[in-house]
């Protein structure tokens, strides 16, 4: 029996590792899409359900950015196995590992088998079978299915487990020399500090590196782990026994394609090797640029790992932005188009690879194919907005690069990079790393922490909210455990009746920490699921005994229940517990209600008239459904107002029309086959769907509250309408009785701009602006002549020639303004510094009067300087804060200068 050294090397360290320089024999010519397709079937003939992948997006998790691991669509049922409409699971489950805590990001490339993107294979049990079955199962598997020499295997158990060591010895007859007993760190899982955990035991493969002797560690790779769910750890560690144990296993599709195909990396698999061709192909359409072969092979790499995270996030509804989920597609993608740019692709890269993605992985995933053309404009849409920001950020660099002998991007260059010129630090280390400099990290993260100190509101309320968030998360897990549960009576509700009351009783209650109870009542009529729709609100009477009077109690907001099927209410309770039980008359606001269904129905009449006007690649990017207002993101190019208008005509005439609007459940595949349209962030139930029809005009699956009929929605009115993000546009409109509102407000701000105008009529408006406007420019364009003689005129009281770099610099103190002293006015002193620039243009000029200091240079006499620069260098010694570019810059003084002395110079 191996004693292996438990720090285990699964992927190789972070360095280029083009190939281990082994001729490993290939066990068959077995393709990915065959393995997938084979571990699919063999698990359905030994009685599993196969199941799609779930959502990259977590449902119902706030707790991770993306599904990162093969359980994590059904951590439900591993808490509460009763609850699992299958007992037995198969699925090959789409990952991404690229931020929060499991961020494989920056090692894609440099090493065999990190990803951003991979597929897990998997089995799961809920109580079905025990370890002997799923061992059993696993390894026909890997000897009949993928015909794996024994000799080639090891296995790992916990040291302590002995059944499982019995099993593989006795049962499978495996050579004990093949058993490798492993410490708790190593094959024991767990869910988090409290929940399901249990032993693991993990089939390895020699790799046959003779750089390692046969029992070291680093020569073997795993690639199947099963884990045995079966106990439950509590807050103090105690382990009990569970009544319905679980099994949760998982196999890396790349890792295993690999192994079978005889390959040291991942990257050089079929699927992936599709997709480096495409890059071989696009890179030699272009300029081709020499590099280090390993640096190119690692480029290559990058690029096929990275389209296909991107691809798949971008299909399932995620868009680039500066924060969360859409942060780490922007960072993915633009990571892509830099190794891109270094392989000489000076065009589109992601785009135009889109075909080899489709190629290598459209049969398994259709969806590729059904998204192309809303995927690949978000695509070019980021590819087109980063290499502005790439050019500009390389062009500053490369000046910091041949000014600076210290060989360090400061924390102030780094941050202006990021905050000014959307320049991403990652980005910077990695220029700045090939360039053979290094960045000051530590400082750049210490001012970005002050920048968000300063722009932060309220943090103490922020805390506050997000404590108490963590707090009923807790609680509703803990519920779910314990099987609480309630059934939705809401959807049969008419939103347009006047109110509504349900006789219900407490099935959950629990006091949280600021005062509020969280309640669940059975039957439920509040609305707390997804859609984007804003939850119900309303009241609680608590119906109490004879010689008491009800309480009514106010419902501030409902949250759906983990399993998503009906809701739990926060309400102010007043610090009184509910007891479980007791009755209550459950009301909600009928009008708050209504007004959710109004703006709900005019989203869907608003998608549908979008896709009329824009063509069918506009597809929903998110949505928000208030009482008074709606909101909605969309992937499309930018509207002109004449399309505006017509996407707002035809919305109403949608309402004028009266359809009715009818819901109907049916299965998913029919639900498609009837063209309904479904929510790439959404996951749906594959025997049950809701799916909302208006007649000829929209077909989509939603769990929203909607209207009887469309006429309700009329009128309806588009309020603002731009750019949220690369490819993404955002509509905020306002429907039937908010709509009416909202016009009549803005005629009672028509007719009070007439009479500020002195317009007699609301239709000599226009006219009375314009020559306001008129006025205006004359006015504007005088006081310009005379800034610009005061600039000329303006008193000295002193000069001090310096340099700030290389740069010969003059510092003039002006006078303060006579009129006021202590005053002074930013744009005499910019206008001054400007003067001075052309009239003496030997030198570059700093003005200040007072706090305000403008800083000047002649593009002419110095092409290579930026003022802003030049600035920010001037304003380390003397304390304020400024920027700019090019040939003016601006800021602001702590402290009032009024004498050269008072410079420390």
């Amino acid at each position: 029996m191996y004693a292996w050294n438990r720090h285990r090397v699964s992927v190789v360290p972070r360095q280029l590792r083009v190939g281990l320089g082994l001729h490993l024999r290939t066990v068959s010519n077995m393709r990915a899409s065959e393995i997938r397709k084979r571990y699919a079937e063999y698990f359905e003939r030994t009685g599993h359900t196969r199941l799609p992948s779930a959502n990259i997006v977590p449902q119902n998790d706030p707790t991770l950015l993306f599904t990162n691991a093969g359980m994590v669509p059904f951590k439900q049922y591993f808490l509460q196995p009763q609850t699992s409409p299958y007992k037995m699971i198969t699925t090959a489950q789409k990952c991404v590992r690229a931020g929060g805590k499991h961020n494989d990001l920056d090692q894609v490339g440099y090493t065999p088998r990190h990803h951003t993107f991979f597929e897990m294979l998997g089995n799961f049990s809920f109580g079905a079978y025990d370890k002997q079955t799923v061992i059993r199962m696993a390894w026909k598997f890997v000897q009949e299915e993928l015909q794996l020499p024994i000799d080639r295997l090891r296995v790992t158990v916990l040291e302590s487990d002995h059944e499982t060591y019995e099993i593989w010895r006795d049962q499978i007859k495996l050579d004990p020399k093949q058993i490798v007993r492993c410490r708790e760190e190593d094959n024991f899982w767990s869910m988090g500090n409290e929940g399901p955990c249990g032993p693991c035991t993990e089939i390895f493969w020699d790799t046959q590196d003779t750089r390692y002797a046969a029992d070291d560690e680093r020569r073997w790779l795993e690639f199947w782990n099963i884990v045995f769910m079966q106990f439950h750890r509590s807050s103090d560690g105690t382990l009990t026994p569970l009544s319905t144990p679980c099994v949760d296993t998982g196999m890396g599709l790349e890792r295993i394609a690999s192994i079978v195909q005889g390959k040291t990396n991942n990257f050089d698999t079929d699927e992936f090797q599709i997709i480096i061709r495409g890059v071989d192909q696009l890179q030699r359409s272009h300029a081709i640029r020499p590099l280090d072969a390993q640096v190119e092979v690692a480029y290559k790499r990058i690029v096929a790992d990275h389209l296909r995270a991107s691809a798949f996030l971008v299909s399932e509804g995620v868009h680039p932005s500066n924060t969360g989920r859409g942060y780490v597609l922007r960072r993915i993608i633009r990571r892509a188009v830099r190794a891109g740019r270094l392989l000489g692709i000076d065009g589109p890269v992601l785009p135009a690879l889109y075909s080899s993605l489709e190629a290598a992985m459209g049969a398994a995933y259709p969806e590729l194919t059904e998204r192309r053309d809303s995927v690949i404009a978000v695509l070019q849409a980021e590819e087109s907005a980063f290499a502005k920001t790439l050019d500009k950020g390389m062009s500053l660099l490369t000046k910091l690069f041949a000014s600076n002998a210290a060989k360090v991007v400061s924390a102030e260059d780094t941050f202006a990079l990021y905050d000014t010129h959307g320049f991403p630090v990652d980005l910077t280390q990695i220029i700045a790393r090939d360039h053979g400099w290094t960045v000051d990290v530590d400082g750049f993260n210490a001012i970005q922490t002050q920048s968000r100190e300063r722009n932060k509101a309220s943090w103490k309320s922020g805390a506050t909210r997000t404590q108490l968030s963590d707090e009923i998360s807790s609680k509703l897990a803990e519920w779910q455990t314990h099987g609480i549960s309630t059934r939705f009576c809401g959807y049969e509700i008419d939103p347009e009746q006047v109110s509504m009351e349900q006789h219900s009783r407490v099935v959950a209650s629990s006091m949280l920490s600021n005062g509020d109870a969280l309640i669940v009542v059975d039957p439920c009529p509040f609305y707390a699921r997804g859609g984007g729709q804003e939850p119900d609100t309303g009241s609680l009477t608590v119906l109490a005994s004879d010689c008491e009077a009800p309480r009514t109690l106010a419902v501030k907001h409902a949250v759906a229940l983990p399993n998503g099927q009906a809701a739990a209410l926060c309400v102010d309770a007043q610090h009184t517990e509910l007891q479980v039980g007791q009755p209550v008359v459950a009301a909600i606001d009928m009008q708050r209600r209504n007004g959710c269904a109004v703006h709900h129905t005019a989203t869907h009449l608003l998608h549908a008239a979008l896709r009329q006007v824009m063509g069918d690649t506009v597809t929903q990017a998110g949505s928000l459904v208030r009482p008074d207002s709606l909101r909605f993101d969309f992937t499309s190019t930018a509207l002109s107002d004449d399309r505006l208008r017509e996407v707002e005509r035809l919305v109403n005439r949608f309402a004028l029309a009266s359809t009715p609007v009818n819901v109907t459940h049916t299965t998913l595949k029919a639900a498609k086959e009837q063209g309904a349209m479904a929510l790439f962030t959404e996951k749906y139930q594959a025997d049950n769907v809701r799916m909302v029809r208006v007649s000829n005009v929209s077909v989509e699956l939603c769990s929203g509250t909607h209207l009887r009929t469309t006429r309700g929605v009329f009128p309806f009115q588009i309020t603002s309408e731009g750019s949220v993000g690369a490819g993404t546009r955002r509509i905020d409109a306002v429907a039937g009785v908010a709509a009416s509102k909202w016009l009549q407000q803005q005629f009672a701000y028509a007719q009070n701009a007439a009479h500020i105008l002195n317009a007699k009529q609301l239709s000599k408006l226009c006219d009375a602006v314009h020559r306001l406007n008129d006025t205006n420019k004359t006015l504007r364009s005088d006081a310009a002549k005379w800034l610009r003689v005061a600039a000329v005129n303006a008193q000295t009281v002193a000069t001090h020639a310096t340099t700030l770099g290389s740069v010969p610099t003059a510092i003039h103190i002006l006078a303060p303004e006579s009129s006021a002293p202590h005053t002074s006015d930013a744009r005499l002193v910019a206008e001054r510094a400007c003067h001075l620039r052309d009239t003496q243009p030997q030198n570059a000029h700093v003005v200040i009067q007072d706090t305000h200091i403008a800083l000047a240079v002649n593009p002419i006499s110095f092409s290579d300087v930026q003022a802003g620069a030049l600035l920010r260098e001037l304003l380390k010694k003397l304390p304020g804060k400024g920027g700019g570019q090019g040939v003016l810059a601006q800021g602001r003084l702590k402290s009032a200068v009024t004498d050269i002395h008072m410079l420390p110079l």
